[in-house]
């Protein structure tokens, strides 16, 4: 058995503004015959461009679309504060629900010690394949033709100017 439950949570969203950073605080319940509570948390934080630039942690010239993305789960123990337990890697194009929702599956999966069935992995783009120019085909000269073959008109016969 495993069961969780949001304590609280703290975000910079507001009514028609998508949050950009959250912390939310969860209690976790786990086992049958020997049960075992816990408390972790979850912290993502969305930076665009202009807010890197704007704190100076990314260059005048950074591209509009360019975000910064961290997201990790922390356990609580008792003696020790908070530990670090995972870094979220995943499609940086996730909201931040969804990223919130695949840490707690795979803290879970890390409690339980059950597998998910998801992967959380994603591909790359393929880059694009170099574009081959293609050249019109070379259009062959004719050679002109001559009624009378040409005629020599120098004296030198030894073959100097063959190559001309």
């Amino acid at each position: 058995m495993y069961k969780k439950k949001c304590l609280f949570r703290n975000t910079n969203g507001s009514w028609g503004k998508e949050a950009t950073a959250i912390e939310s605080v969860w209690a976790y319940l786990n086992g049958v015959d020997k049960k075992t509570t816990g408390r972790y948390r979850i912290r993502i934080t969305k930076m665009s461009a202009a807010e890197m630039i704007a704190m100076g942690v990314a260059p005048e010239n950074t591209p509009s679309e360019f975000f910064g993305l961290q997201a990790n789960l922390d356990k609580w123990h008792e003696d020790h504060a908070w530990l670090p337990l995972f870094d979220w890697v995943g499609d940086p194009d996730a909201s931040i629900e969804t990223i919130e929702s695949d840490l707690g599956k795979q803290f879970r999966s890390f409690i339980t010690g059950l597998s998910i069935e998801n992967d959380f992995s994603f591909d790359l783009p393929k880059p694009p394949k170099e574009k081959s120019i293609k050249l019109p085909p070379k259009k062959e000269e004719k050679p002109v033709e001559n009624d009378k073959p040409e005629e020599s008109t120098s004296s030198d016969d030894d073959g100097d100017f063959e190559w001309l």
